[in-house]
This record gives C-alpha cells, sequence and structure tokens, in this order.
C-alpha cells in the first residue's frame, strides 16, 4: 500500500482499498455520512472525501474513526479483513435475498467484507477485486439487516406460493434506499397483487423484478408470544 503525505498531515491513497474500508465501516456501524461526520467532528463532504478517495484522513483522524465505527484501525487500513469484532454476530444470507440488498455490507469467510451491487449482481472487495455472487457459496450479513427479523433466515417466496399467504413481508427491489424504507412491510395478498394498509400496490406481473415477498412466520411467532 504506498501512501504519500501531504503537508497537512494527512495522506494520498495510492489504491483503492483503505477508501472503501472507511465507508463500509460506516455502514456496518449503519449511520448515514451526515451522522457519522457530526459524530466524528469533521464535515459531511471532508468525510465524503475519504471515502470517495479524494482526500485521505490524518492518523488522527483514522484513529477516531476506528473507535467510532467499533473496528481496528488495520480494518480500516485494509491490513486485515479479520479485524472486526462483529464477524461474530452475522447470519447467513439466503441468494434470493441480493436483488434487495445493494450497497449492503455483507461477508465471505474466503474473502472479507464486501458491498453488494444488486444492479449487476456482482460484490466489490475492498481490495478492488469485483465478484459475480453467484461465485460464492457463503455469505453473511450483519442480522437483522431488514425490518422483518426473519427475512435473513427464510428464502423469499416463488411466486406460485404468493396465493398460499392472506399476508406478506415485501421488499422492494431498488437502489434507492429511502424508497425501500417506505415501501416495505406487510401487504394483503389479493388476486393479481398485493397491497398495504395506505393503498401501495405491488403487482405479481413484476414480482422479482420490482419485489420479493416472505412468509409470515416471524408475525405468527410474535403473536404466540
Amino acid at each position: 500500500m504506498d501512501l504519500t503525505k501531504l503537508v497537512d498531515g494527512s495522506f494520498v491513497i495510492k489504491e483503492t482499498g483503505m477508501a472503501r474500508q472507511y465507508k463500509l465501516a460506516r455502514k456496518m456501524k449503519k449511520i448515514t455520512l451526515t451522522a457519522a461526520a457530526r459524530e466524528l467532528g469533521v464535515t459531511q463532504p471532508a468525510l465524503s472525501s475519504w471515502e470517495s478517495e479524494r482526500k485521505a484522513p490524518s492518523i488522527e483522524a483514522l484513529i477516531r474513526m476506528a473507535k467510532f465505527y467499533g473496528v481496528t484501525t488495520d480494518f480500516l487500513l485494509g491490513l486485515s479483513q479479520e479485524a472486526d469484532p462483529r464477524k461474530d454476530w452475522l447470519a447467513p444470507i439466503d441468494p434470493s435475498l441480493i436483488p434487495v440488498l445493494h450497497e449492503t455490507p455483507v461477508f465471505s469467510p474466503t474473502r472479507g467484507w464486501a458491498f453488494v451491487d444488486a444492479v449487476t449482481e456482482e460484490l466489490h472487495f475492498a481490495n478492488g477485486e469485483t465478484l459475480p455472487v453467484s461465485n460464492l457459496n457463503e455469505l453473511y450479513i450483519m442480522a437483522p439487516v431488514l425490518m422483518c427479523p426473519s427475512v435473513t433466515n427464510n428464502p423469499a417466496l416463488a411466486k406460485s406460493e404468493l396465493q398460499e399467504y392472506d399476508e406478506v413481508w415485501v421488499e422492494p427491489i431498488s437502489t434507492d434506499r429511502l424508497l425501500q424504507q417506505e415501501l416495505r412491510g406487510w401487504y394483503r395478498v389479493k388476486k393479481y397483487y398485493v397491497e398495504n394498509t395506505i393503498g401501495q400496490r405491488f403487482y405479481f406481473d413484476f414480482y422479482g423484478a420490482k419485489w420479493l415477498a416472505f412468509s409470515l412466520e416471524e408475525k405468527e411467532a410474535q403473536n404466540e408470544v
């Protein structure tokens, strides 16, 4: 890894791994760029420049990031994929979930942490490597990633199974995270579509392309408690 120190104490990054690790650590903490910048005592543009490789943080800022994100400086520097203590919190991912996990950090036991690109169905690793999701047999995620706790444990329903349920949990397939959060939830199953309590609909014709559905097992278990 080649770093060039500048007069202001920051570094110019010669490889892409470090910047990608900064963003990965923030995503793992599940905090927005603006909120993270505020907690780290820097401006949002400054943190954005670190994550996009336009500039690198000072050593002091790197240490602050490591402490705040709960990882080691080696993890942020891309020196150790095993340095993250939260690897013990991981839950396995069913392959059918990939379309709804755009830009979500996932963990491969053989290659470490990566970001999901749901559009191309690829994984982008900190070292710059890109692999098709289908190339990896095991992937894990920090649970719960979705608002429905059981989603990471159950595969998505097949389209032919939808009519077997009165109600299903819907996860929109979109690169717009705000839209995903707004539209995900419990939907009643109708003849040609599913509909939530405020009239938002997803049609069966677009199942697998625009949305995925999951069973009611978790909700039923909660009701039994």
